[in-house]
């Protein structure tokens, strides 16, 4: 081999980690199956695909393939309560020997968990793990996404799948890029972006604005590209519409007037002003909050969700609508669980 073709080797665009895509499903669409080949292809991959497009069963296919081809179990990863969901279309799907575990124990081929039980996990164990809806890291404290990214980098076969990324979001496309064994967060700002202060700084310092240089935007996508496939519908990679052409999004805005003069930094307000700054906004939240909380309730009917800005909101609501059950982050994990199932099922009509 020569030194050129040694160096087209190493190129990102190239790289492939994964195995042959030997076992299909029939319930595969035209384009899921694309995306399957690719991704089982590549190994090490992050999946954007749009609401509606099929990613639980293109994770449950990707997790088949490599519990055979590897005699090793699966790990999936998912958002609490999700985890019942991938049980549920595995056995609508033909997918067999799936499990959900909470405690670690590895009695299946398929193993279903939640990010905040990872911890009970030995990524040893596992040849290939999924991570569901991975925009969600985003939302976690530093300790649960650092061990998310450790547990994930000791894997040879890795999958970031999301609804919801944030195309944008470099912070997002650099760690993803890291997690899966690419190129690192801080090496990718430096070779594609330019920021305020002129020179390498930490990427979370307050202030510091990174910037996509001119000349390495078609690069930075390029490279976006090299290890990820995003599509919104299924003519993005070359696929019929037909089946997803969705009709129109109704959106709805009711506005409560507030007649009460405003109490700002001490001064109540001669005329109520739009508010502006963020002390206007929260004392027009606290002056609003039982005509707004009245108003949902009132447009509430059937399986409904209230989402709540403060306790204030959730508390009010609660009492005002004896059908909602409340769900708050201090509860026990096990106890949100069951809430989020029971709403799921249809036990529970509003939440």
């Amino acid at each position: 081999m020569d030194y050129l073709e040694f160096l087209k080797q190493k190129k990102h665009s190239t790289q492939k980690h994964g195995i042959q895509f030997k076992y299909d499903n029939a319930n595969l669409f035209d384009y899921q199956r694309h995306v399957c080949e690719y991704a089982i292809n590549k190994g090490r991959a992050a999946i954007f695909l749009d609401t509606g497009l099929g990613k639980t069963l293109i994770e449950l296919v990707l997790a088949d393939n490599f519990r055979r081809e590897t005699k090793k179990p699966v790990l999936i990863i998912t958002p609490l309560a999700v985890a019942f969901q991938f049980i549920n279309e595995a056995e609508k799907f033909g997918i067999d020997d799936i499990s959900y575990s909470r405690n670690g124990e590895k009695n299946t081929s398929i193993i279903v968990c939640n990010y905040e039980r990872l911890e009970k996990f030995n990524p040893d164990d596992y040849d290939c793990v999924i991570l569901d809806e991975s925009s969600i890291l985003k939302n976690f404290d530093g300790s649960t996404k650092q061990k998310v990214n450790t547990f994930l980098k000791k894997v040879k076969y890795r999958y970031l799948f999301t609804a919801t990324p944030s195309p944008n979001d470099f912070i997002e496309l650099g760690t993803s890029s890291e997690a899966l064994g690419y190129m690192g967060y801080m090496d990718m700002l430096s070779k594609f972006f330019s920021n305020s202060e002129n020179n390498v700084v930490k990427a979370q310092n307050i202030g510091t604005k990174w910037v996509l240089k001119a000349h390495a935007e078609n690069a930075f996508f390029d490279w976006v590209s090299s290890w990820s496939i995003s599509v919104r519908k299924p003519s993005d990679i070359g696929f019929s519409d037909d089946n997803y052409k969705l009709p129109e999004l109704i959106v709805n805005h009711y506005k409560i007037f507030n007649e009460k003069n405003l109490c700002v930094d001490g001064q109540y307000q001669l005329i109520n002003a739009p508010a502006a700054r963020l002390t206007e906004v929260r004392e027009e939240q606290k002056a609003t909050v039982e005509d707004r909380c009245a108003k949902a309730v009132s447009l509430a009917s059937g399986v409904s969700v209230y989402w709540c800005n403060t306790n204030a909101e959730s508390d009010l609501l609660k009492s005002l609508d004896k059908d909602a059950v409340e769900l708050r982050g201090s509860m026990k994990l096990e106890h949100k669980e069951d809430i989020l199932v029971g709403f799921a099922k249809g036990d529970i009509k509003r939440l």
